[in-house]
């Protein structure tokens, strides 16, 4: 009897360290896989421009970034990597950047390199080089 006590104990502290160890490794987001590196080339309007903390986005630390989202016309993969946006015609995508951006791209065509950075739970669009290519603002 007592035999068979100290068995069963066993089991169960063998099964709450398995299930502790599962928990533990299932639970860690380090082991998520980062995205390939990718850049895709994007011409299209912008149709909103908005300076936002990083806090709204989780992006840590606290700081300010640039959001711009932009009705795509046309976009290509001119990197290595996958292309993100190959179905993204006429909708409109959001993109973040560090760097101050002008107000005045607002109602612009642009064409804009930007790099997918993330991981399979999920990224964002970084501007990485954007130019107006209009003379004024789309109408």
């Amino acid at each position: 009897m007592v035999c068979e006590m100290r068995n069963k104990l066993i089991l169960l502290f063998v099964t709450l360290g398995l299930t502790a160890s599962y928990i533990f490794a299932v639970g860690d987001v380090s082991n998520a896989v980062p995205a390939i590196s990718n850049e895709s080339l994007i011409e299209g309007v912008v149709s909103e421009y908005a300076i936002i903390t990083s806090d709204l986005v989780d992006i840590k630390p606290a700081q300010t970034l640039y959001r711009l989202t932009i009705i795509v016309t046309s976009s290509r993969n001119i990197g290595e990597g996958p292309d993100y946006l190959s179905d993204m015609t006429g909708q409109g995508i959001s993109l973040l950047s560090k760097k101050k951006l002008s107000p005045e791209l607002f109602g612009r065509k642009v064409k804009v390199k930007a790099r997918y950075k993330g991981d399979e739970r999920g990224g964002t669009l970084w501007i990485s080089n954007i130019e107006a290519i209009d003379q004024e603002r789309a109408q």
